[in-house]
């Protein structure tokens, strides 16, 4: 059930932007995969030999790998190097590849929902995780195709929420950020998307954590990815009716 902030200004917000929209982008953790379980048991695990016991992953939900380690090293008072930074990002990212690939948590109807959106609307990935995590869900879902566009937090230098990722997403796919949808789970993505400009932003969440994303910027909120198709491509032949 999607959660909108106010609803009937919602409802003319959806109809304006749908009557020029061409592109969705999903942020991949916590929207495509429900990778959390996985994220946390490996930060978990490269923080525990150093006497950190209380990590909290909410906390950091759409933070570069490198970011979170360097964040909680400060906080712990520990010395803060780069090359310790580096190895502990390197090994966080294999233990979390290594828990996916087993688990392969992929949502539900993830890539059938794909598939129904990519018959309208270009579709583009925007994630914060590294290029190797990214290519291990394109390839255990099969799914690298329905991407016009694919960037991951290797590939920008200001990760969210700077807004580089997005941006260079639109760029990616020649689309202007107006006519953008963004679908994201966390705060952190929440601001990268608006300061994109990004047309519409769609927030992912249960009722919960809907209230974060919504005050963040969220122009509604969905609680699963089958709610987007009646959404999108419905507002999409409605908008496509009222041009004829």
């Amino acid at each position: 059930m999607s959660l909108q902030a106010d609803e009937s200004t919602i409802e003319m917000s959806v109809r304006n932007v749908f009557r020029t929209i061409r592109a969705v982008i999903f942020d991949l953790d916590g929207v495509l995969i429900d990778s959390a379980a996985c994220h946390r048991a490996a930060f978990e695990e490269i923080f525990r030999p150093l006497g950190i016991d209380a990590f909290d992953y909410a906390r950091y939900a759409g933070w570069r790998t490198a970011d979170v380690v360097e964040s909680v090293l400060r906080a712990a008072a520990n010395t803060v190097q780069p090359e310790l930074i580096r190895e502990m990002a390197a090994n966080k990212s294999r233990i979390a590849r290594e828990k996916l690939a087993a688990a392969n948590p992929v949502a539900p109807d993830c890539v059938a929902v794909l598939e129904a959106l990519s018959r309208h609307y270009a579709l583009a990935l925007a994630s914060s995780g590294s290029r190797q995590s990214v290519e291990l869900f394109l390839a255990a879902n099969r799914c690298a195709s329905l991407f016009g566009s694919v960037l991951s937090g290797d590939d920008v230098e200001h990760a969210k929420p700077a807004p580089e990722i997005y941006t260079r997403t639109f760029q990616a796919l020649g689309v202007a950020p107006a006519d953008g949808v963004i679908v994201e789970d966390a705060v952190a993505g929440i601001l990268a998307a608006k300061g994109a400009g990004a047309g519409m932003v769609i927030g992912f969440a249960d009722n919960s954590q809907a209230g974060q994303l919504l005050s963040a910027g969220a122009d509604l909120v969905i609680q699963t990815l089958s709610e987007l198709p009646g959404l999108l491509c419905a507002t999409y032949e409605s908008a496509n009716a009222d041009r004829n």
